[in-house]
């Protein structure tokens, strides 16, 4: 009889304990069957409402994902994962709602690098250093939310073009994304549908450049172009694409020519859901790409990466990518812009 007393007491606590967190202290894995308070406080943070019927849809997505969150973690706590995942303001998603709104990078064609700008990367690789973080040089800028909108293409390659500013200025200036967004279409983008490294690149060279954010804000869907070219801030001298699957040119030019826009593969709901720690799932094949990462840095096993999906994505919106497996085929289409 004592022992049952007991049992029922320690259940009480824990559901007392559990019902007083705060939203950002919510384990998955504490929790049982009765999430309403949390749902509701998922709601709360992220800033989310839906109609009665998305609500039940919303829901058992997020149900879904908190199931595949405390499986997951509780193996990464065992040793069997390199990282955890959480879940964040796109745990609302199932994974394939999250591949439909979220990851719209359309395939590059891979352009002929010239033969003395190999020779030139290739010559650098004798002389790298072992990490580089451009993030620990100054080049910390602000947690970008590409939100509903797929142009991850505008903010890899204008996030690689500030970066260049940036060596030269040891200054942040926000460019506009926006523009790209706008503007490219007839250069083979799609606007929010999405668009490729390759194509923005070429649109930049040969409109005469990139306006600043002050004056071509981002409004996270498709507008009317209103460039002026009177007001471009920096023009594109010349663009590379890198050697497919060469982690080795990647890293030269991580460290010796700045950040680099590179496209991947973030298919797997981990990828969706990632939250800290090197990301290492086998299963983020290097055959196709999807997405584009802004590459800041790199350490002896990982790669460091800003994405475009806000603060609570990551690591504070950045990711550590395991190195040396060219793992979610982060060297399959990588590219850099000189100004």
């Amino acid at each position: 009889m004592n022992y049952f007393l007991n049992l029922l007491l320690v259940i009480f606590s824990i559901k007392c304990s559990i019902s007083s967190l705060d939203y950002d202290d919510f384990q998955p894995y504490m929790v049982g069957s009765d999430l309403d308070k949390e749902w509701d406080a998922f709601k709360r943070k992220f800033n989310k409402s839906y109609s009665n019927y998305h609500d039940y849809a919303k829901r058992r997505a997020w149900e879904d994902n908190l199931d595949k969150i405390r499986q997951h973690n509780e193996e990464a706590v065992q040793g069997k994962h390199s990282y955890f995942i959480r879940d964040n303001h796109l745990s609302d998603l199932s994974n394939y709602q999250y591949l439909q709104k979220m990851v719209k990078l359309t395939k590059s064609r891979h352009r002929k690098v010239e033969a003395d700008m190999v020779g030139d990367l290739y010559e650098r690789l004798m002389h790298i250093p072992e990490s580089v973080n451009w993030l620990e040089k100054g080049f910390k800028t602000p947690y970008y939310n590409q939100k509903d909108c797929g142009s991850c293409y505008a903010f890899s390659i204008a996030g690689a073009i500030q970066a260049q500013i940036f060596k030269q200025t040891e200054k942040l200036v926000p460019l506009s994304e926006q523009q790209i967004v706008d503007c490219s279409l007839s250069y083979g983008n799609y606007g929010c549908a999405g668009g490729s490294l390759r194509n923005t690149l070429r649109y930049l060279q040969k409109v005469g450049g990139l306006m600043a954010y002050s004056d071509y804000p981002y409004k996270s869907k498709k507008q009317k172009c209103v460039f002026d070219k009177h007001k471009t801030l920096v023009n594109i001298t010349s663009w590379a694409v890198l050697p497919a699957r060469d982690e080795r040119a990647l890293e030269a030019a991580v460290a010796k020519v700045g950040p680099v826009a590179a496209s991947i593969n973030a298919s797997p709901h981990t990828f969706q859901l990632y939250h800290s720690g090197i990301y290492d799932d086998a299963s983020c094949s290097s055959d196709h790409v999807n997405h584009a990462m802004l590459i800041v840095g790199y350490t002896n096993d990982s790669w460091i990466l800003k994405n475009w999906w806000g603060r609570h994505w990551g690591e504070n919106g950045y990711m550590r990518l395991r190195r040396r497996k060219n793992r979610c085929g982060v060297a399959n289409y990588a590219a850099y812009a000189l100004v």
